[in-house]
């Protein structure tokens, strides 16, 4: 008899200890694709409350950026953002169509850009990973010529510390896509500052920006930056953004805003 009920507690607690349920929904976490689900929520197999559309959550965001100074005339571009994230993973789509300024001309431009990451969180520092792809989707008669893909590769770290501080720094490299007529140059961007949560809805930071210019011989872009989001409720918010720059050939002064919202 008593072999038999220690065999029996010793299968009980490896299936115990092999069997994690953090947000006590009845999902194991290794399959739980919504993670955190309230105590009182009945769920699917995947462990989503079964109210929700669809695993994970969607991020949609519009808005547009206003380049200015005393010299040229203002610039303003419309500019759509959509991300999904699911567990670690997060998958985004964006467009930018703006205008690259140089010697000659004004060039168009219009972008898709292509992103997959993934986060990790230990303790209270968090880094992301991200690769992704940059086409060019400009008219032909619109641009001097055809272009390759850009591909990237970046890092994301911030490091909280106390309960409303935070640190961030941003390293992002890419590989340019050539044309016909131009070697573009591969470059690398580096962002870093330091944010602070005013209130529970009112986000502030401050940041330097530098990036290589990938037009051969030709001044890199540097600015500061001074960046607010407020959120309004659970699934709407917004986002203002001034920056600085002290380049030659950038806009002194640009403004950005943006409006968005999640949807799960």
């Amino acid at each position: 008899m008593l072999p038999r009920l220690v065999g029996f507690f010793f299968i009980a607690s490896v299936l115990l200890f092999g069997y994690t349920d953090s947000d006590i929904d009845g999902v194991d976490d290794s399959i739980d694709l919504c993670p955190g689900t309230p105590f009182d929520e009945l769920v699917d197999k995947y462990g989503c409350s079964q109210n929700k559309l669809f695993p994970g959550k969607l991020i949609v965001q519009i808005g547009s950026d206003t380049s200015f100074n005393q010299i040229d005339d203002t610039v303003s571009n419309l500019n759509i953002y959509a991300n999904y994230m699911i567990k670690e993973w997060n998958f985004s789509i964006a467009n930018s169509n703006y205008y690259v300024t140089n010697l000659s001309n004004d060039v168009a431009e219009n972008n898709l850009y292509l992103t997959a990451g993934y986060t990790f969180v230990k303790d209270n520092i968090r880094t992301r990973f991200s690769v992704g792809t940059k086409f060019d989707l400009s008219d032909r008669e619109s641009r001097e010529q055809e272009r390759d893909n850009d591909y990237y590769a970046s890092v994301n770290v911030e490091y909280f510390f106390q309960k409303k501080h935070n640190l961030f720094f941003y390293y992002s490299y890419t590989a340019s896509g050539d044309s016909d007529v131009i070697d573009y140059e591969n470059f690398h961007s580096v962002s870093a500052g330091y944010g602070y949560s005013v209130t529970d809805k009112w986000y502030t930071a401050l940041s330097y920006n530098y990036a290589q210019n990938y037009y051969p011989d030709t001044d890199d872009y540097r600015a500061v930056s001074w960046y607010n989001s407020y959120r309004f409720n659970q699934s709407v918010y917004a986002t203002l953004n001034y920056s600085h720059t002290f380049d030659d050939i950038s806009y002194s002064h640009i403004v950005t805003f943006t409006i968005g919202a999640y949807f799960d």
